[in-house]
């Protein structure tokens, strides 16, 4: 057995929180391309003097500060402040998922709602891009949820590591989701994601290609994903 195949197996023994601090470890002292440099944003001064925070007090600080935050194994992140790129193809997605989905039980929601989920024994709350809720209810935390079927990150330099990585992961955890897309800000690039096809990966990086969103009976030009971006 190789040395390769041993570490691959450890990792996918590792926790979400694991994960994630195995990631940015490799990101600042490897420098392994990753997209990334530097690793999450802490919340605050906050964060900093603790090691661990339960959901219950993750929820209780963001909802007392401005700052939108995710958690992932007792460790919470502040969110960077979007680039207008980033803006302009998330708005573009939203207005597209929005149109379609009127007079439907399904919602298009955008990062200011959070999905909260618990994710191989951890608790995970996520801020997605652009996501596809359909029906609401409160989960055992009292927390307004819906149960998300599809979900977008928009690749940012800060983010492009854990979104690839460990957010593709995770949200499969999911049992609702059904596709899961990430969508560069650079060129027209978008990677697909679906549960249907054991999550196989399929690429879009053509200006005339056709994205064909299965969850939710959408078909959406890759041109228009990208229209207005200067």
């Amino acid at each position: 057995m190789s040395a390769l195949h041993e570490i691959q197996q450890a990792v996918r023994g590792l926790s979400p929180g694991e994960r994630t601090r195995l990631l940015d470890w490799m990101a600042v002292s490897l420098d392994v391309g990753l997209f990334i440099t530097e690793p999450p944003v802490a919340y605050g001064a906050v964060a900093l003097e603790r090691d661990s925070y339960s959901v219950e007090e993750y929820l209780e600080l963001e909802e007392n500060n401005s700052l939108a935050c995710e958690y992932v194994a007792g460790q919470i992140y502040a969110m960077a402040e979007p680039s207008q790129t980033h803006e302009i193809i998330t708005t573009n997605m939203r207005a597209a998922l929005h149109a379609h989905l009127r007079g439907q039980p399904c919602r298009a929601h955008a990062a200011e709602r959070r999905i909260l989920f618990t994710c191989r024994g951890d608790d995970v709350a996520y801020r997605p891009d652009v996501w596809v809720g359909c029906g609401e209810q409160r989960n055992a935390k009292g927390v307004l949820v819906g149960e998300p079927r599809l979900v977008i990150e928009v690749l940012s330099p800060s983010t492009a590591r854990i979104d690839r990585r460990e957010k593709a992961l995770n949200y499969r955890e999911l049992p609702s989701l059904e596709e899961c897309l990430l969508v560069a800000q650079k060129n027209a690039h978008v990677t697909i994601y679906r549960r249907a096809q054991q999550w196989k990966r399929v690429i879009l990086d053509s200006p005339d290609d056709v994205l064909e969103l299965r969850s939710v009976g959408l078909v959406l030009p890759i041109a228009q994903i990208y229209e207005g971006i200067p």
